[in-house]
C-alpha cells in the first residue's frame, strides 16, 4: 500500500514569504507594549537578544531539514537522532501540536478583540468563525491557503511599515534608543523571553518541506531569510515606535502600534487597527497549515490514530488532521484570554527547540541516513558551536517565565505521557492478537 503523500507546489518565494507570515503576526502587535514597560528604551536589546535565539535555532533546523525534508519536522528529526528513544520523538511532536493549537485560539482571539474596535460582535463566535474559515481553507488545499496567506502577509507587514515610516518621519528617532542601566539587566532579559513570542513561527516552516519544490535548497535559505527578514523589521519597528511614544505610554496602550501611529497621523491608527486585523487571521491560517502536516506525519509513522494521515483525493491535503486541530484550537476558545497560552506556547517551544539542538548534536557526532545539503559553521571534536549556543540561550529563556506558566506546562505534559501511555498499550494489544 502506498504511504499518503503531499503535493509539491511551494517555491522559494512563497516559502520566504510564509516563513515571514507565520513569524509576524499577533505576537508583535500584541506584545511591544508590555515589553516595553519592561525594558523601556532598551527595547531594542530584548528584541536583540530574542532574535539571536531565533537565528540560533534556525541554523540547526536549516541543518536537520537539508537532509530530512518530510512533514513533521521536529518529529521527524528527534526519531533520526535519538531512534532508541521513541518518546523523545513524540513528546516534541505532541507539545508542538499542542501548544500550536493553543496559539490558533490565541490570536483568534486577539482577532475578536481587534475586529471590536470596528463593529460589536461576540467574541468567542468571532474567534471560532476565524479557525472555520481558516480550517477550510486548509482543506482546500495547500496552494489556495500558501497564496490566501501570502495576500494577508502583504497587508499585515504593510501595517508594520506605515508604522516605521511614520515614526522616523515625524517621531524623534535620534532620542529613540538607549543603553540599558545597570538595574535593567533582568528586566531586559525578561522582556526578551516575553517578545521571544514575536518570532515563534519560523520553525513551522519545515513543517511545509514536504511540499516545497527544491526541499534540500529552498528550505535551508527561506529559514534563514525569513528570520533575518523579521528581525530587521522588528528592530526598525522597535526604534519608531519608541520615537512616537513614551516607554510607559506603550506599556499603558491596549493597541500601542495603532496608537503610535495615531500620534504621527490621526488617520493612520485605524489602518493599523486593520493590519492587526489581517495579523492574527494570518498567523491562525498559516499556524493550522503548517502544525496539520506535523499532525499527518505523527499519524502516518504510527504515533497518532491512522485516520488522522488520510488526505483527500483531488488535493491531497490531511483532512482528518485539520480537524483534528480545529477541534483542539476551538476547545480552547472559552478560556477567553491569550497571555498564559501565548506564553505556554513560547515555553514548549523554547523546550522543542533545545530538543532540535540536542538532534543536531546527536547526528553529527553519529550520523544516520542522509547527508545535510547544509552544515553550520564551527565545529569542536565534531561538536557543532551554533547548537550548543542555541541550547545556552534557550535554557536561559525559560528561566523567565511565571510559576503559572511552568503548571500549565507540566500539566501539558502529564497529559501528553498518558495520551503517549495509551497508544503503546494499544499497539502492545495489537501484536498480542497478531
Amino acid at each position: 500500500m502506498d504511504r499518503p503523500a503531499l503535493a509539491r507546489t511551494l517555491s522559494l518565494a512563497q516559502l520566504v514569504l510564509l516563513g515571514v507570515g507565520t513569524i509576524v503576526g499577533a505576537g508583535i502587535y500584541s506584545v511591544i507594549g508590555a515589553v516595553a514597560g519592561l525594558a523601556g528604551r532598551a527595547m531594542w536589546l530584548s528584541m536583540l537578544l530574542s532574535a539571536l535565539a531565533a537565528g540560533l535555532t534556525a541554523l540547526s533546523y536549516a541543518e536537520l531539514v537539508s537532509a530530512r525534508h518530510r512533514a513533521g519536522a521536529e518529529y521527524q528529526f528527534m526519531r533520526a537522532a535519538f531512534p532508541s528513544w521513541p518518546l523523545l520523538a513524540y513528546l516534541a511532536g505532541f507539545f508542538i501540536v499542542l501548544n500550536c493549537a493553543a496559539t490558533s485560539a490565541a490570536v483568534a482571539l486577539s482577532f475578536a478583540g481587534y475586529l471590536r474596535g470596528f463593529a460589536d460582535a461576540p467574541g468567542p463566535v468571532v474567534a471560532w468563525l476565524l479557525l472555520a474559515a481558516c480550517t477550510l481553507l486548509n482543506i482546500w488545499g495547500i496552494r489556495q491557503s500558501a497564496w490566501a496567506g501570502i495576500a494577508l502577509i502583504t497587508v499585515e507587514v504593510g501595517g508594520l511599515l506605515l508604522v516605521i515610516t511614520l515614526g522616523f518621519a515625524r517621531g524623534q528617532p535620534a532620542q529613540a534608543l538607549s543603553l540599558p542601566a545597570a538595574d535593567q539587566a533582568t528586566h531586559v532579559l525578561t522582556g526578551a523571553a516575553l517578545v521571544f513570542f514575536a518570532y515563534i513561527g519560523f520553525e513551522d516552516m519545515t513543517n511545509l518541506s514536504e511540499e516545497a519544490r527544491h526541499p534540500a535548497r529552498d528550505m535551508p535559505r527561506a529559514l534563514l531569510a525569513a528570520v533575518a527578514v523579521t528581525a530587521l523589521l522588528y528592530l526598525l519597528l522597535v526604534w519608531a515606535v519608541l520615537s512616537l511614544l513614551t516607554p510607559q505610554e506603550l506599556a499603558d496602550s491596549t493597541a500601542p502600534l495603532a496608537d503610535a501611529a495615531s500620534r504621527a497621523a490621526s488617520w493612520s491608527g485605524p489602518v493599523v487597527r486593520l493590519a492587526a486585523l489581517f495579523a492574527t487571521a494570518s498567523t491562525a491560517l498559516l499556524v493550522l497549515v503548517s502544525i496539520t502536516r506535523l499532525v499527518f506525519a505523527m499519524a502516518r509513522e504510527g504515533d497518532f490514530p491512522a485516520f488522522l494521515a488520510r488526505t483527500s483525493r483531488r488535493r491531497q491535503a490531511p483532512w482528518a488532521a485539520a480537524l483534528l486541530l480545529f477541534a483542539a484550537a476551538s476547545a480552547l476558545l472559552p478560556l477567553g484570554k491569550v497571555e498564559i497560552a501565548a506564553s505556554v506556547s513560547a515555553l514548549g517551544i523554547l523546550v522543542a527547540f533545545c530538543g532540535v539542538h540536542a538532534a543536531v548534536i546527536a547526528l553529527r557526532l553519529r550520523p544516520r541516513g542522509p547527508a545535510p545539503a547544509f552544515r553550520m559553521p564551527l565545529s569542536v571534536r565534531g561538536v557543532p558551536v551554533v547548537a550548543v549556543l542555541g541550547i545556552a540561550a534557550n535554557l536561559l529563556l525559560m528561566t523567565r517565565f511565571t510559576a503559572t506558566v511552568y503548571l500549565v506546562t507540566a500539566i501539558t505534559l502529564a497529559l501528553g505521557l498518558v495520551a503517549y501511555a495509551v497508544m503503546r498499550l494499544r499497539k502492545a494489544s495489537r501484536r498480542a492478537q497478531a
